[in-house]
C-alpha cells in the first residue's frame, strides 16, 4: 500500500484518508463477475452499432471496435465520445460491451513523429488503403512506440474501469492490419493464401531480421503489454486474439525456421504468457471461424484460458464464399449454421458474428439458437 506523506493533510483530510484507505482495505477492488457469454454483435470499425441490434433479444453483447488514429488524433487529446455513446446505448438496452482499440497501421503519425520505429509492408486486404500499396506499423518492440501505447492503454483504463456494461477488453500492440496478434510474414516465391490479394510478396521476413526481430522480444513485450491491460482493468476478462500461422517464421535468437511459413510454436507461448499473467480473467479468441474449420487444438492449447470465436466473414451477401473456404455452393443460412456448430463444439464462451448477418431475417433462427445453446457461462 502507498505512503500518505501525513505533513501535508489538514486533521480532517487525514480522517477521511485514512477511511477511504479501510475501506479499500476490507472490499478490495470489485471481483469480477464472469459475464461473458454469448452472440456478440460484430461492430464495424469506428462506426456505430446499429439501433436493431440492440433492440434484438438474441444479441447479449456488442464487439466494439475503434483505431487508435481515431481515438487519439494528437497526444493527449482523446475523442472518447463514439464509445461513451456506445457505451451508453448497451448500458439502457442491457447488453454487455467487448472493446478492442487496434494500433498497427492505425498507429497516429504523431507517433512516428516522436521517434517510433516503423515497418513497410504491402496492403493485402480488399478494403482500406489501395490493394498492394505500401504501408506502415510501427515496430512492436520500439520504446517510443511501446511508451506511447502503454500511455493509452491507461488513460482508456482510467475512463472505463468500473463501467459496468464493460465486460471484456481485447489485448492488442502487436498488430498489424487487424485485431489479432499477426505480422506481416511473406517472403519471395510465397503464394497469397488469403486468394483476395494478389500483390507480389514481399520480404517481410528478411526485414523482420534486418531490424533485430527475434521471437523472444515479442513475447516479452506482449507481457509487458498484458500488464498494462491487467493494471487498469481489474474487473474484465481480457482477451488474446490469435491464430496459428500468423507471426514470422523466426526463433527466439533471431534465426530462420526451416522449412516453415510461420512460427506455429509462438502463438502457444503467449497464451501460456497470459494464463501466468491474468489466470481466471483470460479468454483466448479465434477471429477465423468458419462452416468448415475452427482451429482444431485451440481448446488443448488454451489450457485454463477460457475459448472464443469470431467469425470469418459473413455469409450475407458474399459472392466468394469466404466462410466455405471459397469453396461453391455456399448457402448463408447453411454456412453460418455450420460455423455455429463448429464454434459451440469446440467450447466457446461467445461468438462474434458480423451485423450484416445479426441484420438478415433469414439467419434470425440460427442467431435465436447460438443465443440458447451458449446460454450464460459462469467463468
Amino acid at each position: 500500500m502507498a505512503k500518505i506523506a501525513l505533513a501535508r493533510f489538514s486533521p480532517l483530510q487525514m480522517a477521511v484518508s485514512f477511511a477511504a484507505l479501510a475501506l479499500i482495505a476490507i472490499t478490495g477492488p470489485p471481483a469480477w463477475c464472469g459475464t461473458l457469454h454469448g452472440v456478440f454483435a460484430l461492430g464495424d470499425p469506428n462506426r456505430p452499432i446499429p439501433p436493431p441490434i440492440f433492440n434484438n433479444p438474441q444479441v447479449d453483447g456488442i464487439a466494439l471496435r475503434y483505431f487508435w488514429n481515431a481515438l487519439e488524433p494528437s497526444e493527449g487529446q482523446f475523442n472518447w465520445a463514439p464509445i461513451d455513446t456506445e457505451i451508453a446505448q448497451a448500458n439502457e438496452h442491457g447488453k454487455l460491451v467487448s472493446l478492442g482499440v487496434t494500433p498497427g497501421v492505425f498507429t497516429p503519425d504523431w507517433v512516428y513523429r516522436e521517434g517510433a520505429a516503423q515497418f513497410s509492408f504491402l496492403w493485402d486486404k480488399l478494403w482500406g488503403p489501395p490493394p498492394c500499396s505500401k504501408v506502415r506499423m510501427p515496430v512492436p518492440w520500439d520504446p517510443v512506440y511501446l511508451s506511447k501505447w502503454l500511455a493509452f492503454v491507461r488513460a482508456i483504463g482510467r475512463r472505463y474501469y468500473g463501467n459496468p456494461a464493460l465486460v471484456s477488453v481485447k489485448i492488442e500492440g502487436i498488430n498489424a492490419q487487424t485485431e489479432e496478434l499477426l505480422l506481416p510474414h511473406s517472403r519471395p516465391g510465397q503464394g497469397n493464401a488469403s486468394r483476395l490479394v494478389n500483390c507480389p510478396p514481399n520480404d517481410d521476413v528478411g526485414e523482420w531480421q534486418s531490424l533485430g526481430y527475434n521471437s523472444a522480444k515479442i513475447k516479452e513485450t506482449w507481457r509487458t503489454i498484458a500488464r498494462a491491460y491487467l493494471e487498469v482493468f481489474s474487473t474484465q476478462a481480457l482477451v488474446l486474439q490469435t491464430g496459428p500461422w500468423g507471426m514470422p517464421p523466426i526463433d527466439d535468437a533471431g534465426r530462420l525456421i526451416p522449412k516453415r511459413d510461420s512460427n506455429t510454436a509462438l502463438a502457444p507461448s503467449i497464451i501460456s504468457i497470459g494464463n501466468e499473467e491474468i489466470k481466471n480473467r483470460f479468454v483466448v479468441q479465434n477471429n477465423g471461424l468458419q462452416a468448415n474449420w475452427e482451429w482444431p487444438q485451440l481448446k488443448q492449447i488454451a489450457g485454463s484460458a477460457k475459448v472464443a470465436f469470431q467469425m470469418a466473414w459473413r455469409v450475407t451477401d458474399d459472392s466468394s464464399c469466404r466462410m466455405n473456404h471459397f469453396q461453391r455452393p455456399c448457402d448463408p443460412h447453411t454456412m453460418l449454421q455450420l460455423a455455429v456448430n463448429r464454434g459451440i463444439e469446440s467450447g466457446a464462451i461467445y461468438l462474434e458474428i458480423y451485423l450484416a448477418d445479426l441484420l438478415n431475417p433469414q439467419l434470425n433462427d440460427v442467431i435465436a439458437d447460438a443465443h440458447a445453446r451458449i446460454g450464460r457461462a459462469e467463468l
